[in-house]
């Protein structure tokens, strides 16, 4: 029913627009070239919306900048390009606009929705708006605008700032205006106003429409946007604002800010409503900044002296660079003059700034291993604390070497910048009760520097190694297929010492030995022949550390034999589930010879797992997993032990279904929405949108 209900709708709506069309048509060309009216009430507010994406729009937009340039109508407009600037938007929403293009009038009292695909047609409809908002009775106010385009701000560093780098470049923006805004009420009662000061560039620097135009008189955002006091016969309101286009962005995420502002491309448009008319628009006034005014040129004053020496004229750039040449704990003084195109100046005042001390880097620590130090590890590394008061880079002079009680040890690094850690030893490691002495030196990035004491430690006694543990085959194995190696883990009580190891394997018991002082801990008893079927073997390690001592497993023994696969894997888990949802699922297999498994899982949406770790057999393991896309998948898993040996593939279905047939009415009832505001509340209401 939902869906005949709808077709009806859509079919009226449709219909109803094409009525409008010609409706509109048949308007327009009964009110070609209307005359101007003899007396305007006010200055009427154009307010046309757009988007960077809307075709028709063009000739919206070339129907206002041809009508602003003839001067038929005392009238200002402001272009808002909605889907770029959140600003923009707001005031969208304020007005109830719906589709592109649209223009407003006079804040709300007249609308003109949609294109014709044609600039004359659209001039006949402007002309028409502009003419009716011009013969509106409005509020008796003056309003008045003055904008004055300030020099150099933003100074870096600020004025009186202290602590100063001594390799500070000096930098500014001229972005900044002071605008001054005054309503007079003429009226013989009260006036309550709300007023908009709008910013706005005269040609958009980011933006174009479809002509391939820049936008015009296009939309910055608010420098005011508030309620006047309310005024008594004759009373006037003013406020002043400072605008700053460092300070102001476009809201959206990130934002833009409008730091590159220029002051021959900004229009600052104010205007006074009537908030007990619906904010109907009662006066407008339009302030340009400057014509061929930029590019800007800046004269520059620096020294440590008041009135400081001209050091740049006709400077292009907003920074001037000492080059390093200031000096420490020192007053400076600077000042700005800027000059437009026309040779006209704007002064600056002088300001000053007072560069900071410097003190050597603080005296270093010893943090690890404290001085006179014990039984410390053969790998230790040294640490210490350091840095900077004033916060400068500090790099370090590093000095090792076995304790002398006379002279200091050797230097083995010189300006270290990798922190406050050391490795003395980084190819091996220290040697085992030994007295060691170490000493840093600190030196800032100025050449002051602060050295520590020589610090000392000595190393621990010598432990024989931990005797190898974890033998793969385990202990007792059966079943070890004849192409498998041996694996140990091997350790030591000293951190750091190095292990060598011996191997004794055979058939027989006690095992001969195969091999002498290997580092690895592996072992693969025939190289690139097999072990012999339904055979026992013996094997040992016998582990060596570096100072000689030695330790002995006891005799391992394990039987070959064919190594069955593990048993295909379960799969638990969810049948169906939604997109960009994480869902576990289970996974088990057992190995009648006990050995350990690994997983390999295959979602079946392009992406896999890979193989696991191992886990223990019949130990349950959960993976998990999400999909994008709406489709039924096939889940697919197999398993290996510890010696490669490969179950088949099991499976498990998950459908993520796709969209139901009734979401793809959403873009109708979007592009609904645009078009016909009003009756979409009808449609929402309807299908409990």
């Amino acid at each position: 029913m939902k869906r005949i209900i709808i077709g009806v709708l859509i079919s009226m709506l449709v219909l109803s627009s094409g009525m409008g069309a010609f409706t509109s048509a048949t308007t327009q060309k009964k009110s070609m070239d209307p005359e101007p009216i003899a007396d305007y009430s006010h200055n009427v507010l154009g307010e046309y919306f757009t988007l960077t994406t809307c075709v028709p729009c063009k000739y919206s937009h070339q129907a206002l900048k041809e009508l602003y340039a003839e001067g038929w109508h005392p009238f200002y407009y402001i272009t808002y390009v909605s889907d770029v600037n959140n600003n923009s938007r707001q005031r969208k929403n304020e007005l109830n606009v719906g589709g592109s293009p649209t223009e407003v009038w006079d804040g709300g009292y007249k609308y003109n929705i949609g294109g014709s695909g044609s600039t004359e047609e659209e001039k006949t409809k402007f002309n028409y708006s502009i003419i009716q908002c011009g013969a509106r009775d409005v509020k008796d106010i003056d309003l008045s605008l003055n904008v004055t385009w300030l020099g150099a701000v933003n100074n870096h560093p600020e004025d009186g700032e202290t602590v100063v780098p001594i390799e500070v470049v000096l930098n500014w923006t001229i972005s900044e205006m002071k605008i001054d805004v005054e309503v007079k009420n003429n009226e013989a009662s009260e006036y309550d106003g709300h007023v908009h000061v709008q910013v706005t560039e005269v040609e958009s620097v980011w933006y174009d429409d479809k002509f391939g135009n820049p936008y015009t008189f296009e939309f910055k955002s608010y420098a005011y946007n508030n309620d006047t006091d309310p005024m008594d016969a004759g009373d006037t309101w003013n406020e002043t604002i400072y605008y700053d286009g460092v300070d102001h962005n476009d809201a959206d995420k990130p934002p833009n800010y409008f730091d590159h502002i220029t002051e021959d491309n900004i229009q600052v448009i104010a205007i006074a409503m009537d908030k007990d008319n619906d904010k109907y628009v009662d006066e407008t006034a339009g302030f340009r900044t400057g014509v061929d005014t930029d590019p800007k040129t800046f004269t520059v004053y620096f020294g440590d002296t008041n009135p400081p020496p001209l050091v740049i004229t006709n400077g292009s750039a907003m920074k001037y660079n000492p080059f390093g040449d200031l000096n420490w704990t020192t007053d400076y003084y600077w000042k700005i003059d800027v000059w437009n195109n026309k040779s006209e100046p704007t002064y600056g005042d002088v300001l000053s700034f007072t560069t900071r001390g410097n003190v050597p880097p603080n005296t270093p620590l010893d943090s690890n291993p404290w001085n006179g130090s014990t039984d410390e590890e053969i790998d230790t590394n040294i640490t210490w604390l350091g840095g900077d008061p004033d916060g400068d880079d500090v790099t370090y002079d590093i000095y090792f070497g076995e304790f002398d009680l006379v002279n200091d040890p050797p230097q083995v690094e010189a300006n270290w910048s990798k922190g406050t850690t050391y490795d003395p030893s980084p190819l091996g490691s220290l040697d085992f009760e030994t007295k060691y002495a170490w000493k840093i030196v600190a030196w800032d990035e100025y050449g002051l520097n602060a050295s520590g004491e020589k610090w000392n430690f000595e190393t621990e006694s010598n432990f024989p190694p931990d005797p190898a543990k974890d033998p793969r085959p385990p202990d007792g194995a059966k079943n070890v297929p004849v192409n498998a190696s041996l694996f140990w883990n091997g350790s030591d009580p000293n951190s750091g010492d190095t292990l060598k190891y011996d191997v004794y394997f055979s058939l027989y018991d006690p095992p001969s030995q195969s091999t002498w002082n290997q580092t690895q801990a592996t072992y693969d008893p025939y190289d690139d022949d097999d072990m012999q079927l339904f055979e026992t073997y013996y094997w040992k390690i016998v582990t060596w550390d570096k100072e000689g001592e030695r330790s002995e497993t006891p005799i391992w023994v394990f039987e070959t034999g064919v190594n069955p696969p593990p048993t295909d894997p379960e799969i638990d888990g969810p049948t169906s589930g939604g997109t960009d949802v994480v869902y576990d699922f289970t996974f088990v297999s057992t190995d009648e010879d006990n050995n350990t498994i690994s997983y390999f899982v295959d979602w079946g949406d392009e992406t896999n797992t890979g193989w696991t770790n191992f886990y223990k057999s019949g130990e349950v393991v959960t993976l998990n997993h999400s999909w994008e896309d709406k489709d039924p998948f096939t889940i697919r898993a197999r398993a290996k032990d510890e010696y490669y040996a490969e179950s088949d593939w099991s499976t498990h279905e998950i459908k993520i279904p796709r969209n139901k047939a009734v979401s793809n009415n959403y873009n109708i009832i979007n592009w609904l929405s645009e078009r016909f505001p009003h009756m979409f509340q009808l449609i929402r209401y309807l299908f409990g949108l």
